[in-house]
């Protein structure tokens, strides 16, 4: 454990430690941890490049801070520490090892950047391996708070991001509280998200994305435990194959609660995941909105209320793989009292399974323009009160699913109204 008020920081929040900083790390070895007391330490003009093996902890959020700016070099990010592929070479072989981060503060507010900056963020370390990350409060930075790639048995624990990505248009990669590329190390990640908060962030609360379209969308991803609310969209799958989200809350998100969608950098959707025993409410746009997948995705047991949009929505956006996605499964869901249908189909399923979900109440927005609204109990044998209809074919009274003109089912179960 190495003090850093003893090799040159001051933590006065006056002098510029940024420096000193870079001296330490560069002379510790692998296995020295760099214990920042409380106080505000300065760090200006410049990002810190990081070494394998050296730690950084401080005394908790609430009294070891560091305050990034950038006054002397009004055109340069100033991430806290960084270590990537593009400026450093950072790869498999000259991964970040056995590292933890833990018990500060981020403020990322006074980095002012004339346009977005991807390297903006508060963390933006690439390939590393056996790391931890827990009790870090993140926010107000330019670009991703947690902005962390190719994360091999490591844990992200009790970081709270809070309105990061203020710089983001809504068009630019990253910019969320918790952002993290996939694919690096191959077909498995072994990561475990848990007990973290994203809040009012300029994409995404929580997103995983997958780096390069030709790599294979790893297994072995979590996220337990999370709340993501006033984001652009709650948490995002992008690219991984079997993530699992479990035991969330993601509310007042913009967009969408839950996305599965090809909106990352290589237009790859998330595929073969699980969505189990979350909170999905009052999410001005849509609860869950899965598209641009082969499928396989699992949504059960969560409550899915209040959105104002549909409840659950299947489709394809524009821009992206435009495939019809096999075994979607909704199973022992409570959708309830959405604005528009409970469950809506826009894009072509193949063998889809609505099991054992409570749907009432929703339409609350409805109108003869808007089309139908969905207010029926799906149960493991049937679809109660009406057939799988088609836009071109209206029924008298709501339906259990709605399909539009562009939409489809294969191999539906149809069921006589009696």
């Amino acid at each position: 454990m190495i003090n850093a008020r003893e090799h040159g920081l001051a933590g006065d929040g006056v002098v510029n430690d940024q420096p000193a900083l870079q001296r330490l790390v560069d002379a510790c070895r692998p296995g020295d941890v760099i214990y920042c007391p409380a106080g505000t330490y300065a760090i200006r003009d410049a990002g810190t490049i990081w070494r394998t093996g050296v730690s950084l902890v401080g005394d908790g959020p609430a009294a070891t801070r560091f305050v990034l700016s950038n006054p002397g070099a009004p055109q340069t990010p100033v991430p806290l520490a960084f270590w990537t592929t593009l400026q450093h070479g950072a790869s498999m072989q000259r991964a970040i090892v056995d590292v933890t981060f833990a018990g500060f503060e981020i403020d990322g507010m006074q980095v002012s950047l004339p346009g977005y900056d991807v390297l903006a963020k508060g963390l933006g370390l690439q390939y590393v391996l056996r790391g931890t990350f827990r009790d870090l409060y993140i926010h107000d930075t330019p670009a991703t708070g947690f902005g962390c790639d190719f994360l091999q048995d490591c844990t992200v624990e009790r970081v709270v991001a809070v309105r990061c990505g203020r710089l983001d248009t809504g068009w630019e990669k990253g910019g969320a509280g918790i952002g993290i590329g996939v694919g690096g190390w191959g077909a498995v990640e072994r990561l475990t998200v848990t007990e973290c908060v994203a809040l009012a962030n300029g994409t995404n609360g929580i997103f995983v994305e997958l780096q390069d379209a030709a790599w294979t969308p790893p297994r072995g991803i979590l996220i337990i435990g999370c709340h993501a609310e006033d984001n652009k969209y709650g948490i995002s799958d992008w690219g991984a194959d079997g993530l699992l989200v479990s035991g969330c809350t993601m509310i007042g998100n913009r967009t969408a609660g839950f996305d599965v969608s090809g909106q990352g950098t290589t237009h790859v959707a998330g595929r073969y995941g699980v969505v189990t025993g979350c909170v999905v409410d009052d999410n001005p746009g849509d609860g869950v909105s899965i598209g641009n997948t082969p499928g396989g995705y699992t949504v059960s047991a969560s409550r899915i209320s209040r959105n104002g949009g549909h409840g659950y929505r299947q489709h394809n956006l524009p821009g992206a793989i435009r495939i019809p996605a096999a075994d979607m499964v909704l199973d022992g869901n409570d959708i309830w009292d959405n604005a528009g249908d409970g469950i809506r189909i826009d894009g072509a399923l193949i063998d889809p399974f609505l099991v054992n979900n409570r749907i009432r109440g929703n339409g609350t927005s409805h109108s003869p323009a808007a089309g139908v609204t969905v207010n029926a109990r799906v149960t493991s044998a049937t679809l109660r009160n009406q057939r799988i209809w088609d836009r071109h074919e209206p029924p008298t009274q709501p339906v259990a699913v709605a399909v539009t003109d562009h939409g489809e089912l294969a191999d539906p179960v149809y069921l006589d109204p009696d």
